[in-house]
């Protein structure tokens, strides 16, 4: 079994059950999570076996709603691999904004307190790159 599925079949995706702050481990225990928890989990794992492995801050087309995403990257033959933990994403609708060692270096916004989105707009477009 890889780790990827794994995940998917011992980890619910559940909003509320962690904070930014929350650990792997944490998630581990709990077994549930958000996109940033399954990506730290399957961050942890990899690093675990020696694959180096990086969170990748990203936006979804293909979630419903549109939303940013919280993905990861494996190195593997020679190459970095986009690989969402939580499969809610297809890969080729997801846009990279930012990676790093985990969510903390990748974070969508850094405040001092808390704080709600009034509306947010965002546009992207499909490009052929076929040609």
């Amino acid at each position: 079994m890889s780790i990827l599925e794994w995940i998917a079949a011992e980890v619910d995706y559940v909003a509320g059950v962690s904070t930014p702050e929350s650990s792997a481990a944490h998630t581990f225990t709990v077994r549930a999570g958000v996109c940033r928890d399954f990506t730290h989990l399957g961050i942890t794992f990899c690093r675990a076996l020696s694959i180096p492995a990086r969170a990748v801050s990203a936006y979804s087309l293909d979630v419903q709603p549109p939303d940013f995403h919280a993905v990861m990257e494996v190195y593997l033959e020679n190459a970095w691999w986009l690989v969402d933990p939580t499969r809610l994403a297809p890969i080729e609708g997801i846009i990279r904004i930012a990676h790093g060692r985990d969510a903390a270096d990748t974070a969508f916004l850094t405040t001092d307190k808390a704080c709600t989105v009034v509306s947010q707009t965002v546009q992207v477009s499909r490009v052929d790159t076929a040609s």
